[in-house]
């Protein structure tokens, strides 16, 4: 189960950088300004000299114009910590193409763009056995181990969403940017949002739904036994006409409900299609939220 994006929209990826003008930087060198002022290469503006400052850092022809002294302040370049986490609970193992493989394609490419621009970037999965961890990537080098480890992950088991937020916001660096890859077919997503919220994260949610979720058509006529993947619990139903309108009527106002609620808890949220094309998703969907430049 590959995990590798194709090799043309790595190279385009390679020149995107993440972007989440709300959230902080962790320091070291990086590609992102800091929210602070301090030494550095570009030159930001001017403000009044206070005792311990540096004198390096006095400029001498503002203070010959103006008769007082003015220190110079420059962008502080840092490093954004980004962890792109992937659910491959078992409700994710469904759809042509299955949610699962686009899933671990997606974290991937995310993953790709964190490492080329210089970002503390780390990947994650949670099943029902829990949260785990892919290897420690220091560069864009180290990105085929990324791609190897996410396509030896197998989605399974049933998963309470709230408790993994709890557990990743214990653990992910603060601040930071959480990106979540998953169906978001949870009982109360909002509540793990909120928890890495709480946990100085900026938080970009993005759904993948199977064709056949979307627009189930092909299974019209006669009587269906529907099986929940996670919880084993079975459900007959009679997919006439009616039957599909109300569903996609139902399955339009949840979609709306977890826009708003979403952006409500100040969250970047996004949804597509399993056969949606990657390119188009990424570089053009993510340009216009605003979370990829």
């Amino acid at each position: 189960m590959s995990a590798v994006p194709p090799p043309h929209l790595l190279q385009r990826l390679a020149r995107r950088r993440l972007s989440v003008p709300r959230t902080g930087t962790r320091g070291g060198v990086g590609e992102h300004a800091s929210l602070s002022r301090g030494a550095g290469i570009e030159f930001a503006e001017h403000r009044e000299y206070q005792p311990g400052d540096d004198l390096r850092r006095l400029d001498p022809h503002l203070e010959a114009r103006t008769g007082e002294p003015y220190v110079r302040e420059f962008e502080v370049l840092e490093r954004l910590a980004v962890t792109v986490v992937a659910d491959l609970s078992a409700s994710m193992a469904f759809g042509q193409p299955e949610k699962a493989t686009a899933a671990r394609r997606l974290t991937g490419a995310l993953a790709f763009v964190g490492l080329a621009g210089a970002d503390r970037t780390r990947v994650a999965v949670f099943t029902g056995s829990g949260l785990r961890w892919g290897p420690q990537a220091g560069n864009v080098r180290a990105a085929g181990r990324l791609f190897d480890w996410l396509g030896r992950q197998q989605a399974g088991g049933a998963v309470d969403f709230g408790s993994v937020a709890k557990e990743l916001a214990g653990r992910v660096p603060r601040p930071g940017l959480v990106i979540v890859v998953s169906d978001w077919l949870f009982d109360d997503p909002l509540a793990g949002v909120r928890s890495l919220r709480a946990a100085g994260q900026e938080v970009v949610a993005l759904q993948l739904l199977a064709p056949e979720e979307v627009e189930p058509a092909d299974l019209r006529g006669g009587t269906l036994t529907l099986q929940d993947s996670e919880t084993g619990e079975e459900l007959q139903v009679t997919l006439d006409a009616a039957t599909l309108q109300r569903y996609q009527q139902s399955l339009a106002e949840r979609q709306q409900r977890l826009l708003s609620a979403f952006a409500a808890a100040g969250a970047t949220w996004l949804s597509a299609r399993t056969d949606a094309d990657l390119e188009q998703l990424l570089l053009v969907e993510g340009t216009r939220l605003g979370f990829l430049r």
